[in-house]
């Protein structure tokens, strides 16, 4: 078994493939490009997997992989094998270093005729985008030692059947799949122990608001009974002090007038000020006044 060289790749492109470009010869390999259909498996963000089905590309427009995920991936070109030649397939080192793998297996058929269809898997971290006529895979022809009498004789595909996508159809639990349904269990306990912590924060805070007004009514109601004490005592006091006068009259207050000291002035008018001892002395006892008169008579 011999591997063909560029040369003879070069000489055989019109039986090799539809589109027969000398560009597409890489060392001893054909490039082939991404062709119109793709189709990936559903990632746990998809809204409904199971309704998930392949996609058409048109020219100039990309697609991505996400990690974890599956693909299958139609070429642009039709590759046709010769009866007496085998193929081997694989991805570009540029793209298995991203982490997309080849899983479909590694070889075509004698007598295969039509677009190969690659299943890959993106065993990465990250996301991988490819776009329409993207080369991203490799073809390599191999002499056998005779045309084989077994060949494939059916024609190859044109679009990926709906029966190979039946096999992988649903989310796959891979690694980075399983990583983020744990992330999103994870988010979904924390939201709802934020939902509880607040929940338990506004009852702290109802509480709260209960207590600061049954402390204001307890004010309130103490305020009440102080003001209605002071205004009983008030009355009781009142009530008392009038019992009391009631049974127990004041007796009445003497008032007694200081003399007066009395004098004339030189007009004959009596004046107060002067010695009231002078008072005293020209007043006339009763005797006196008596004899005075007598003597008055004689």
């Amino acid at each position: 078994m011999a591997f063909w060289s560029s040369q003879k790749l070069n000489s055989n492109l019109t039986r090799l493939t539809d589109h027969p470009d000398p560009a597409m010869i890489d060392c001893n390999a054909l490039t082939l490009r991404i062709g119109p259909e793709y189709y990936v498996t559903p990632g746990l963000e998809h809204p409904s997997p199971e309704t998930h089905t392949k996609q058409l590309l048109d020219i100039g427009h990309g697609m991505t992989i996400p990690p974890g995920q599956f693909a299958f991936l139609l070429t642009e070109e039709k590759i046709t094998i010769p009866p007496e030649v085998m193929g081997f397939i694989s991805v570009k080192a540029t793209y298995k270093l991203k982490g997309l793998v080849n899983v479909s297996g590694f070889h075509v058929d004698p007598g295969w005729s039509g677009r190969l269809i690659f299943t890959v898997f993106n065993a990465g971290p990250s996301t991988i985008h490819l776009e329409r006529r993207l080369p991203v895979f490799l073809l390599w022809i191999a002499d056998l030692d005779a045309p084989s009498e077994k060949r494939k004789a059916i024609p190859g595909h044109e679009g990926i059947p709906p029966a190979i996508i039946g096999n992988i159809t649903g989310v796959v639990d891979s690694i980075y799949a399983l990583e983020k349904r744990v992330e999103k269990h994870i988010a979904e306990v924390f939201d709802k122990q934020e939902a509880e912590i607040t929940k338990i924060a506004d009852k702290q805070e109802a509480f709260r608001k209960e207590v600061a007004e049954l402390k204001e009514r307890h004010n309130k109601v103490l305020l009440g009974f102080g003001i209605a004490a002071v205004v009983a005592g008030a009355i009781v006091g009142a009530g008392v002090k009038m019992v009391s006068d009631r049974l127990f009259p004041a007796a009445p207050v003497a008032i007694t007038a200081l003399p007066l000291e009395i004098g004339r002035t030189a007009n004959g008018q009596t004046s107060a000020g002067g010695n009231g001892r002078a008072l005293m002395e020209s007043r006339p006892t009763g005797g006196n006044a008596a004899g005075s008169g007598s003597k008055t008579g004689n």
